[in-house]
């Protein structure tokens, strides 16, 4: 009996592992970062990956890093699909590029990250840096991220923010980490305050945006709706319609997958 106790907390220590090892995507996540954001000591985090490693489930980059081995994506093929519809979404997204003007992005969230699932360019010609589809980002790097952040549970905000020199993008190296981390708390109690993100500079400086959450009653299944646009895009006085523009899209993304009763994940029988 305590045999199996055993064998089932390393699995359970394994399968956080690995949820933190997808979240860090292709870069790759290291074997300390493993360790103190799971609380489990390295040279146990050490042992699961060199398990982990022998059957294919992760593999090491010539980095030290460790990403999901060929042998897990192979078994994930075998798995239900979790969304459908995505080209409706696609349609969805465009609409409401060619309302607004400029680019807009329906995401989900994926562990400590958030996967694009469709993006769409507005008429205006001139555009930020932007994010593909099938793109995966850390829920601190794009205002889709942010608005999905701020539903999680505290400690997990904060971890995710003390950790940002892990994940910043190098536009933030001369304004520096602490101002950014400053205003990313700031765009999670916005979110919280008045259910929606507008604002200026909270992923990337000169970079504007908006976002809004599906409504969805299952709690780890987010999907956001975002804008995103060059400062003067976004000016406050656009906001009420912005928001109110994404909040219709939300709405047409939650009937389309069903989000109210079921939510968007597909059971084992469809």
């Amino acid at each position: 009996m305590a045999h199996e106790e055993n064998r089932t907390h390393v699995l359970d220590k394994a399968a956080v592992i690995l949820e933190l090892v997808a979240s860090a995507g292709p870069a790759g996540a290291r074997l300390l970062d493993l360790a103190e954001d799971t609380g489990i000591s390295r040279p146990t985090v050490h042992r699961i990956l060199a398990s982990l490693r022998e059957i294919g489930y992760v593999q090491q980059l010539p980095s030290k890093r460790y990403t999901l081995g060929v042998r897990l994506g192979l078994l994930g093929l075998a798995a239900p699909t979790p969304l459908r519809r995505t080209s409706e979404l696609q349609e969805y997204a465009q609409d409401l590029a060619d309302e607004i003007g400029d680019t807009v992005y329906i995401a989900i969230q994926y562990f400590d990250s958030v996967y694009y699932l469709a993006r769409a360019h507005g008429p205006f010609p001139v555009r930020m840096q932007t994010v593909e589809v099938g793109d995966l980002q850390p829920l601190t790097s794009t205002y889709s991220g942010l608005a999905i952040l701020s539903q999680l549970p505290r400690e997990q905000q904060e971890r995710m923010v003390d950790n940002l020199d892990r994940t910043e993008r190098s536009e933030w190296s001369e304004i520096g980490t602490e101002e950014h981390q400053r205003l990313l708390r700031e765009a999670i109690e916005q979110f919280k305050a008045d259910g929606f993100l507008y604002g200026d500079e909270y992923v990337l400086p000169g970079l504007s945006g908006a976002a809004v959450l599906v409504p969805n009653k299952v709690a780890n299944q987010r999907i956001a709706v975002s804008v995103s646009a060059i400062s003067a895009r976004l000016p406050e006085s656009r906001k009420d319609a912005v928001i109110k523009s994404l909040n219709a899209t939300a709405r047409k993304v939650q009937e389309t997958l069903g989000a109210a009763d079921e939510g968007y994940w597909l059971s084992s029988d469809e």
